[in-house]
């Protein structure tokens, strides 16, 4: 009876995840189409509500956390080193939200540095963005609408329903329909480099309110034996718009975007040379790899009207005029401005972006 119950927990709690239902479905399920670049099958100026597909919970079935709890970093000593992390620093606090309770909420609404912001991941894409309102709903949250694009969570904003696609990052119907939501970074980390750089961050608690298994992935898990799971085996679950073989389906790109202009990044390359400037447009941008988190950011090289060139230097980069910048992009009292930019499965990428430029 014991096993009974313990398999009726284990279906309740898998059932909320698009992965469980594709699987219990997946006769009924439509299969995306290898496609190529020259194979394009909807206009991005069209009505994307059309190409929407149910996930399979229904509106919130996923539930967002919308009164986090946080703890220290002593207090989460159940994260194993290899566990991944999503990293949000602000002004007083770094904030850490591990992987294993995100993939399970997928939105976290927060009320920080005076702003409301929501940290969003989506499984099935591999990517990680912090939403803020927009400028004229600066208090709004985000929910889960039960819908997808591109096999990519879908938002709705809790003051208008608008729906938002979490990548695209633009309302696609209703009051916010065309509407760029603003952004600040996230950075993916392991567990051991972040306690290490942040030991006093505010690590979101698993203390949620749901029952839900924090041990445990239904998708597989991102540590380095685990290579056969969701995350790095296999295409996209649900139908994608554009598909291309630049590089294999589910790795990992850093995707930028800059006005009306995107460029995808290979992160192995910013890793290699660990500083790289780049045109998007008219916007100049530098990529720079983190050592200490093993990280890839991304700021604009303009500032109050000075144009810095860059190189790298042992702690951050230096400018032309001698002056060494720290990985956050900080000079004394100067900030660089960062990009909207976060790592991305290539797949999902190329499915919103099929004419990107590729750094690689």
């Amino acid at each position: 009876m014991k096993k009974i119950i313990a398999i009726i927990i284990v279906v309740a709690m898998l059932g909320s995840s698009p992965l469980f239902y594709f699987l219990s479905q997946s006769k009924n399920t439509t299969t995306p189409t290898n496609a190529s670049r020259a194979t394009k099958t909807v206009d991005y100026s069209d009505d994307l509500m059309k190409y929407i597909t149910k996930g399979g919970p229904p509106k919130d079935g996923i539930p967002p956390i919308d009164m986090p709890i946080y703890v220290t970093v002593t207090d989460s000593n159940y994260l194993n080193d290899y566990d991944k992390v999503f990293v949000y620093e602000a002004k007083d606090h770094s904030y850490l939200y591990p992987q294993r309770i995100l993939v399970w909420h997928e939105i976290v609404n927060d009320y920080i540095d005076g702003k409301q912001l929501s940290i969003t991941y989506c499984p099935l894409t591999g990517s990680a963005i912090c939403y803020l309102g927009d400028s004229d709903h600066p208090d709004n949250t985000y929910g889960t609408s039960g819908s997808l694009l591109n096999s990519n969570l879908v938002m709705y904003d809790r003051i208008t329903d608008s729906y938002i696609p979490q990548i695209l990052g633009k309302g696609i119907n209703g009051d916010l329909d065309q509407i760029v939501l603003p952004t600040e970074p996230i950075l993916w980390a392991d567990w051991k480099d972040a306690k290490r750089l942040y030991p006093n961050a505010k690590v979101l608690s698993q203390e949620t309110g749901f029952f839900r298994d924090y041990n445990n992935d239904p998708y597989g898990s991102y540590l380095p034996d685990d290579e056969r799971s969701y995350y790095y085996f296999g295409g996209p679950i649900f139908p994608v718009l554009y598909s291309d073989d630049t590089f294999s389906e589910k790795k990992i790109v850093v995707g930028v975007k800059s006005d009306n202009h995107v460029v995808a990044l290979d992160p192995f390359l910013i890793k290699e040379v660990k500083l790289l400037q780049f045109d998007l447009d008219t916007t100049k941008a530098v990529a720079i790899y983190d050592e200490r988190l093993k990280a890839v950011r991304v700021f604009s090289t303009e500032l109050n009207g000075t144009l810095y060139d860059f190189k790298p230097s042992i702690n951050g980069f230096v400018d032309q005029f001698g002056q060494n910048w720290d990985y956050n992009g900080v000079y004394e009292e100067l900030q660089l401005m960062p990009l909207t930019y976060f790592d991305v499965m290539w797949f999902a990428w190329f499915a919103y972006y099929p004419d990107t430029d590729v750094i690689k």
